[in-house]
């Protein structure tokens, strides 16, 4: 039988990863009051590999329908860099620490974000326990630059 230090171990992010994740920026479709509490899930690219734009495309229709059956509005944003040549469409929903693990579990991403009145708070979305406080407000991570036209989130076009 594994011991549980193991299985904390494998569901751990690995440090390079949780940098980057530690590192975002979100470009919001709504004003800002709208995603201050809630989750902030990616809709696209789960288990951290690169999708296509319509496999994203499929992806995102497949877990929005999924998250809609919670009753609660859903925001759409984008999370990435600072400069959003690297973005993910994703979704805010106001709910609760628990619930928003299991939507990020049923999405397949091995990270969320968490926001109390503002504050940003990443968690493992396998371990709770794996979490880290960006010590930041949302509106101090908000990415004001004109969209860029190519996105490194998308693989390109399968022939």
């Amino acid at each position: 039988m594994k011991s549980t230090a193991t299985n904390l171990a494998k569901n751990m992010i690995s440090p390079s990863l949780w940098d980057i994740y530690k590192d975002v920026y979100f470009c919001l479709f709504n004003a800002a009051y709208h995603y201050l509490d809630g989750a902030i899930i990616s809709l696209w690219n789960p288990e951290g590999k690169t999708y296509d734009r319509i496999q994203n495309r499929a992806l995102a229709k497949k877990y929005i329908s999924l998250m809609s059956r919670q009753n609660n509005k859903i925001k759409y944003l984008y999370g990435g860099n600072q400069d959003m040549s690297y973005r993910e469409l994703s979704v805010s929903i106001n709910t609760s620490l628990i619930n928003a693990q299991k939507m990020a579990q049923r999405c397949h991403q091995k990270a969320f974000y968490y926001l109390d009145n503002g504050e940003i708070t990443l968690y493992n979305s396998a371990d709770l326990q794996q979490h880290y406080v960006l010590n930041t407000h949302l509106l101090s991570r908000l990415s004001h630059t004109p969209m860029p036209k190519t996105n490194l989130a998308l693989s390109p076009l399968s022939k």
